[in-house]
């Protein structure tokens, strides 16, 4: 889903995604940020912040387009573990930091070292839809 015409100079935002995931482990959780932007220069991506924190990525460039994926991983804050927990009990998360303002790309031109951002207006959830494992 495109993200409205949210763009500087060098850069334009396509679409900014996330998808919520969990592990192979009680309480592992997390969140897959995948960003798409159109380049009009040659850029360097230096920094991805994604609703209050720093994400490792990697990145595809195709053409005029460059594709950000990062992944966020978080804990279950209740350290008990999930065999001992009577049935039908929830277990509450102590989430990563989320402060939506706070969501940019910071990138340099190829040329230069001087640091541009790009702010990341919203990210748009995302379902997957994968059978679970028996």
């Amino acid at each position: 889903m495109p993200v409205s015409n949210f763009q500087d100079k060098a850069i334009s935002i396509i679409s900014a995604e996330k998808t919520e995931w969990s592990g192979g482990r009680a309480g592992v959780k997390g969140t897959i940020y995948t960003i798409k932007l159109r380049k009009k220069n040659n850029i360097i991506i230096k920094t991805l912040m994604a609703e209050g924190n720093k994400i490792p990525f990697s990145q595809n460039i195709s053409g005029g387009a460059i594709v950000i994926q990062g992944s966020f991983q978080y804990k279950n804050n209740n350290e008990a573990n999930v065999e001992d927990l009577p049935a039908g009990s929830s277990i509450e998360s102590t989430k990563k930091t989320t402060n939506f303002k706070d969501s940019w790309i910071e990138y340099t031109l190829e040329k230069s070292n001087r640091s541009h951002r790009i702010s990341i207006p919203k990210f748009t959830s995302v379902e997957t839809y994968e059978e679970l494992a028996p």
